[in-house]
């Protein structure tokens, strides 16, 4: 098996380094930094590109701040032509993978379960990360709904959970 070294250096935000990070993060950034501006940004992928290329081949550091980061980006995008982009650009952590199946599993009385996963989103807010990604949550919510098959129990249960994470995105300091 070969096995090949990310050169990538790690991201540092409050108590956590974050190694895993990819081109379609930045390009998300990059894209809700245009949207917000109300700008196109047709050439989204060749930014990203350019960021990856310079954090792998000519960053000195071993680990840069996340703010280091974006302060960077939004030079380089003034120094391209896209102030506009710069100024909409908003620090913010890769999305951390949140599988609410497993942790319906963990905990699959309803109760139990919403209070676990307000104090693991508590938890990385304080740690720094500010941005998640959940999956599962057809899953999760047959099994908060004690349901093996889609029916209106499992449908509300879904619907009670979507707005419970609407809920707690908006009231993060991020949102």
């Amino acid at each position: 098996m070969i096995a090949f070294k990310n050169k990538r250096p790690v991201l540092q935000t409050g108590h956590c380094v974050i190694s895993e990070y990819d081109r379609e993060w930045l390009e998300s950034v990059l894209q809700q930094a245009a949207d917000e501006a109300g700008v196109k940004l047709p050439f989204r992928g060749e930014i990203a590109r350019a960021v990856l290329l310079y954090l792998e081949e000519s960053c000195p550091l071993h680990a840069v701040p996340l703010d280091y980061l974006f302060r960077r980006m939004r030079q380089m995008l003034h120094m391209a032509g896209l102030p506009l982009i710069a100024e909409h650009l908003r620090c913010q952590t890769p999305p951390v993978e949140i599988a609410l199946d497993s942790l319906a599993e963990e905990a699959p009385l309803p109760l139990f379960f919403y209070t676990e996963l307000h104090s693991r989103l508590e938890q990385l807010r304080r740690m720094g990360l500010n941005t998640y990604h959940f999956s599962g949550s057809e899953v999760c919510s047959k099994l908060l709904g004690a349901r093996r098959r889609a029916c209106p129990t499992q449908r509300r249960a879904l619907q009670e959970l979507r707005s419970f994470l609407q809920q707690e995105a908006q009231s993060s300091p991020a949102a």
